[in-house]
C-alpha cells in the first residue's frame, strides 16, 4: 500500500483541524473583504487580537446593544460602522442621511430579498430553493390577495371571535390566566389561515399544529445550518405534506396554470409555498401581538386606554351599521396608532432596511467607499425608534402618540389630551413607513398586518425595566377577563 492506514488517518485529522481553524478564524476574526477604514462597534482599538472575536460572540446575544452602540458613537455623525454579525457574517450600517440612497438602488445592485434568503438558510429550510428566490408568492398575494382583501374581513371577524373564545374563553366573574406568545401562535394560526385555506381546514387542530411547527423549527434549524460550514450544509430539505385544497391554493393553482414548468402545478409545489406563507404570517404576528397585549397590560393607564379604543370601535361600528369593512377600520386611528406605537418599541426587525450587494463588481457608497460583491448593507430600525431627538419619551409606550388633530398639528404625548371624549382626530397609518418608523422594514418590501383587539389585565411576572418600557419573556402570562365589553 502506498499510504498506511495510520496515514491516512492523520492526514484526515490535519485536515479537519486546518479546516476548523481556518472556520474559526473566518468567523470570528476575519474583518473580510470589507474596507480597513470602516469602524467595528464593539471593537476596542486597544483590545487586541481577540476583541473582534468578543464581538462577534456579543452579537448573539447583545446586537441591539452594539446597535445603539454603534448609532449614538457613529451613526448620529454621519459615520458608516460595521456591526458583527454571528450567523450571517458583518453588516455595513448606514448613517440615516443616506437612506434614501439605499432606497434608491435597484435589485439587480442591493436586494433585500437576498438578505432575507440567508438569514433564513431559505435553501435548506424553505423546501424548495425556488420557494425564495422566484416572485410567485408576490404574484398571487399582488393578483388575488391585495384585490379581495376586504372580501376576507367579514371572515377573520368571525374567526378572531372564535379564536379568542377558544383560548382565552368567555368567563366574565373569575379572571383566567393564559400563555400569551402560545395563545397568540394559535390566534394568529387560525386567522391566517382562514384566509390561506379557509374553512374547515383552518379550524382542523393538526394541521395547525404541523404548522406551527414547521414555523418554530425554522428560525432554529437556519440558525444551526447559519453556522455550519458550507461544505456541510445538507443537500435535502423536510418535505410537507399539506395537499388539501383552499384558497390560497386555488389561487396558486390558478397562477400556476399558466406556467411553463410543470413541477409549479403540482400539489408538492404549492403546499410548500402554503407552509412558507403560513410561516411568515404567523410568527410576525404572534409576536407582534404578544408584544402589545404586554405593552397594554404593563400600563397603569391600561383600562382608560381599552375604554377609548373601544368607544372607537364602537362609533366606527355604528357608522357602518354594525359591518366591519375596510372604510371603519381605517377610521379606527387610536388603535391603530397603539399597534403602531408597541411596533415602534418592540419592532421584530432591528436594522429597518438590509440588503445584500449583488452586483458583481459591488457597489459605491455616496461617501466614495466601494462595498464588494456579497457585502450586507442597510440602516437600523431599533435605535432610532429609540431616540429621544426624534421622539419624547422614546421608551414610554405611549398609544397615541401616532394621532393628529384635525388641523395637522401634532398632540405630542399628554394622555389627557388624547382622550377628548367625541373629538375626531386624525392618524398616521400601521403600514406608513419611514425612515425613523421602520418597525416591518421601509422602502420597496415592507411587511404588514392588523388585528382586532380585546381586554387583558396584567398578572405578577419576572420583567426587566429598559426606560419606562417591559421587556416581557416568551414564556409571560396574562389574565384575561370576558370578552365581551362592559356595559
Amino acid at each position: 500500500m502506498l499510504f498506511t492506514n495510520g496515514f491516512l488517518a492523520f492526514f484526515v485529522a490535519v485536515f479537519l483541524i486546518a479546516g476548523f481553524i481556518c472556520y474559526i478564524y473566518l468567523r470570528f476574526f476575519s474583518r473580510g473583504p470589507l474596507p480597513d477604514v470602516l469602524p467595528w462597534v464593539g471593537v476596542n482599538d486597544n483590545g487586541g487580537f481577540f476583541s473582534h472575536a468578543r464581538a462577534t460572540l456579543k452579537s448573539a446575544t447583545n446586537t441591539r446593544e452594539l446597535l445603539r452602540e454603534g448609532y449614538y458613537k457613529y451613526s448620529k455623525k454621519g459615520i458608516p460602522f460595521i456591526l458583527p454579525n454571528i450567523l450571517t457574517g458583518p453588516e455595513v450600517i448606514l448613517p440615516l442621511h443616506q437612506m434614501e440612497w439605499l432606497l434608491q438602488q435597484p435589485d439587480n445592485v442591493l436586494d433585500q430579498n437576498e438578505v432575507n434568503r440567508q438569514f433564513l438558510q431559505a435553501d435548506y429550510t424553505m423546501l424548495h430553493p425556488k420557494v425564495i428566490r422566484d416572485s410567485v408568492h408576490a404574484e398571487v398575494i399582488r393578483s388575488e390577495l391585495t384585490k379581495r382583501i376586504g372580501d376576507f374581513i367579514g371572515d377573520i371577524v368571525e374567526e378572531v371571535d372564535l379564536a379568542f373564545k377558544h383560548n382565552w374563553g368567555v368567563e366574565s366573574r373569575e379572571w383566567k390566566e393564559v400563555p400569551v406568545y402560545a395563545t397568540m401562535s394559535d390566534i394568529s394560526s387560525k386567522l391566517s389561515n382562514r384566509v390561506l385555506v379557509g374553512v374547515p381546514l383552518c379550524r382542523n387542530e393538526e394541521y395547525l399544529e404541523n404548522s406551527m411547527k414547521f414555523g418554530r423549527s425554522v428560525v432554529i434549524t437556519a440558525g444551526l445550518i447559519s453556522m455550519t460550514p458550507k461544505i456541510l450544509k445538507p443537500t435535502s430539505a423536510p418535505v410537507s405534506d399539506e395537499k388539501d385544497k383552499n384558497d390560497y391554493v386555488q389561487w396558486a393553482i390558478d397562477h400556476a396554470s399558466t406556467h411553463r414548468d410543470p413541477a409549479e402545478r403540482g400539489p408538492d409545489m404549492i403546499s410548500k409555498r402554503l407552509a412558507v406563507l403560513s410561516f411568515a404570517a404567523i410568527q410576525t404576528t404572534a409576536i407582534t401581538l404578544t408584544n402589545l397585549i404586554f405593552d397594554l397590560a404593563a400600563s397603569p393607564l391600561c383600562p382608560t386606554y381599552l375604554s377609548t379604543m373601544r368607544n372607537e370601535v364602537c362609533a366606527e361600528l355604528a357608522a357602518e351599521h354594525g359591518a366591519w369593512n375596510k372604510a371603519g377600520l381605517a377610521r379606527m386611528t387610536s388603535l391603530d396608532s397603539t399597534l403602531r406605537e408597541s411596533m415602534r418599541l418592540w419592532g421584530f426587525v432591528s436594522r429597518g432596511v438590509l440588503k445584500c450587494v449583488v452586483k458583481k463588481d459591488g457597489v459605491r457608497l455616496p461617501s466614495g467607499l466601494q462595498l464588494p460583491f456579497g457585502t450586507k448593507v442597510g440602516c437600523h430600525a431599533h435605535p432610532i425608534h429609540h431616540d429621544e431627538d426624534l421622539y419624547v419619551g422614546a421608551y414610554k409606550f405611549d398609544p397615541f402618540r401616532w394621532c393628529k388633530e384635525e388641523n395637522g398639528d401634532e398632540e405630542g404625548s399628554d394622555f389627557k389630551q388624547a382622550l377628548r371624549l367625541g373629538e375626531k382626530r386624525k392618524g398616521t397609518s400601521l403600514v406608513t413607513t419611514s425612515s425613523t418608523f421602520m418597525a416591518f422594514s421601509h422602502g420597496r418590501h415592507p411587511w404588514y398586518a392588523f388585528l382586532l383587539l380585546f381586554g387583558v389585565y396584567p398578572s405578577p411576572m419576572d420583567s426587566t425595566q429598559e426606560g419606562n418600557a417591559v421587556l416581557i419573556p416568551v414564556t409571560g402570562t396574562a389574565r384575561a377577563d370576558s370578552l365581551l365589553p362592559n356595559n
